[in-house]
């Protein structure tokens, strides 16, 4: 079975790592460690989840997968922009963003950079919370 906590260690050290230098793989990288995130405490919290039940690159997918992390999401509407920020940055989604060449301005990253480091955090709290 897939290791979701650690991939999502990973992927944020690989996050960490690229910015500022890398900014589209920063993006990129930012987006695939939310998604781990997400997965993680899905298979945390919920029991019987698999990843064969996790074979999506979308957050609104994986949020199916847990009511009641979705309920807080969908109660929280800063949360939601942040959600979609990160997962659509510069219009395009986070696994596309592997095939894009042109890097984003400084006012695009620093507001996905805002996005994915705090529903990174908000997260990260409510993985402790359900």
């Amino acid at each position: 079975m897939e290791d979701y906590q650690a991939a999502f260690l990973d992927r944020h050290l690989d996050t960490e790592t690229l910015d500022p230098i890398r900014k589209i793989g920063a993006m990129h990288f930012g987006g695939i460690t939310i998604e781990c995130l997400i997965k993680a405490i899905i298979c945390n919290t919920l029991p019987g989840v698999t990843g064969q039940n996790l074979r999506t690159h979308s957050y609104t997918e994986l949020l199916k997968q847990h009511n009641k992390l979705k309920s807080k999401i969908d109660n929280f509407s800063e949360v939601r922009r942040w959600l979609d920020q990160v997962e659509n940055p510069m219009g395009q989604h986070f696994i596309d963003m592997r095939y894009c060449g042109l890097e984003p301005d400084e006012l695009n990253y620093k507001r996905w950079l805002n996005a994915y480091q705090r529903v990174k955090s908000w997260l990260l709290k409510q993985a402790t919370q359900l």
